[in-house]
């Protein structure tokens, strides 16, 4: 029986190994990594800082690829073993299906568990020192921090947005069709400046990007009535207008403002009661928790309901086994996506939604394994 459990384990994880492997390197190539692949074509980063983001990131990319893989994993090797008529003999030898699936759901709970210290610790820490480090960063290649065709609105107290950007043969940073906007305390413009052209320089040390920008046009509002168009006066120029915005205010503000995705389970839960003490009901801080724990016992749930799913294919083929395994997570991350655009809706019970999908594959495939077994 010893022998029977560690060969079915070990088939277990080899794929399980494998399948983390593909999705967690597909869920890499997102926008991030594009962009910091971007950076080390042009040099502007280097390996040492690329495994630092990766190892960041990496935490909050597993905690949606384990049940995936986990899914995956038990239908390929279930269905492998269904289809070479192993679990045929196994059970001719006086073994019950119940012997053969114990190691399987075992191994399920441990990912579970491993998934839930994943999502309540390592992926807010990370995610929290991706966007600093990042940031950090932007202050020795400040054109990394700039992206074409988007306001910026990282800086405090203005919102930068320039149409393009590049480096000259001579290494000058330039940004052309620059429009910077001064805010005021309450988020309104109070002065905008459009330069033709800027140059982008970085001091490290002081945290600051300086751009100086050519061939100037600035528009002041009235500070005491910004949203009055009226009292624009406009038609301000300037053949040149070195600007200064101070990095190290966003780097504490990235901080500082952490959401509720950066703070782990010891301090959602503070959060939750400081907010309760305060008369507020905390439904947002809750949904992230049930988020989390479901997020994790799905590993389990995944597991429950593939054993019977990889005992009818009776097919070899990997396909099969991936279809079905992104078929059921699409249906389990919808059902997730609809519960959390309900997290603010307390009375709709939004937990209870999340939850559900957990507690359908379980029902349906503790069902399946028992008319299985019958047979």
């Amino acid at each position: 029986m010893r022998t029977l459990t560690k060969y079915i384990l070990r088939q277990l994880l080899v794929t399980l190994f494998f399948s983390v492997g593909v999705f967690t390197f597909v869920l890499l190539l997102g926008q991030m990594m594009r962009r910091i692949i971007e950076m080390i074509g042009r040099g502007q980063l280097g390996l040492q800082a690329v495994a630092y983001f990766v190892v960041l990131i990496m935490p909050s990319v597993l905690s949606f690829t384990l049940p995936l893989a986990m899914l995956t994993a038990t239908l390929l090797v279930v269905g492998r073993m269904s289809a070479d008529s192993e679990i045929t003999a196994m059970r001719a030898s006086g073994i019950s299906l119940a012997a053969v699936v114990a190691p399987i759901i075992v191994a399920a709970g441990l990912v579970g568990a491993a998934c839930l210290y994943i999502n309540t610790d390592l992926a807010p820490l990370g995610r929290l020192h991706f966007r600093t480090l990042f940031v950090k960063l932007a202050t020795e290649d400040p054109m990394a921090f700039l992206e074409e065709r988007t306001y910026i609105r990282d800086f405090p107290g203005h919102v930068v947005y320039l149409g393009r950007k590049y480096t000259t043969s001579q290494g000058e940073n330039v940004v052309e069709d620059v429009v910077i906007y001064t805010l005021d305390n309450n988020r309104n413009v109070i002065a905008s400046l459009r330069a033709q052209r800027g140059y982008v320089t970085a001091d490290p040390v002081a945290r600051k990007l300086m751009i100086d920008l050519r061939l100037v046009r600035g528009d002041l509002r009235d500070p005491s009535d910004p949203t009055n168009v009226r009292k624009i006066r406009a038609g301000t120029t300037a053949q040149r207008y070195p600007m200064e915005l101070d990095l190290s205010k966003v780097i504490r503000q990235t901080a500082d403002s952490r959401k509720l995705p950066d703070l782990t389970l010891a301090e959602l839960i503070r959060l939750i009661r400081l907010l309760e003490t305060q008369g507020i009901h905390p439904a947002a801080a809750l949904m992230e928790v049930h988020w989390r724990v479901a997020g994790a016992m799905a590993c389990v749930a995944f597991a429950m309901l593939g054993i019977p799913l990889g005992l009818k294919t009776h097919r070899r083929e990997t396909s099969i086994g991936i279809a079905l395994s992104l078929g059921l997570a699409l249906v389990w991350y919808f059902v997730v996506v609809v519960a959390n655009t309900l997290k603010h809706k307390a009375y709709l019970y939004p937990e209870a939604i999340l939850w559900t999908p957990n507690l359908v594959f379980e029902l349906l495939g503790l069902w399946l394994l028992w008319r299985i077994s019958r047979v």
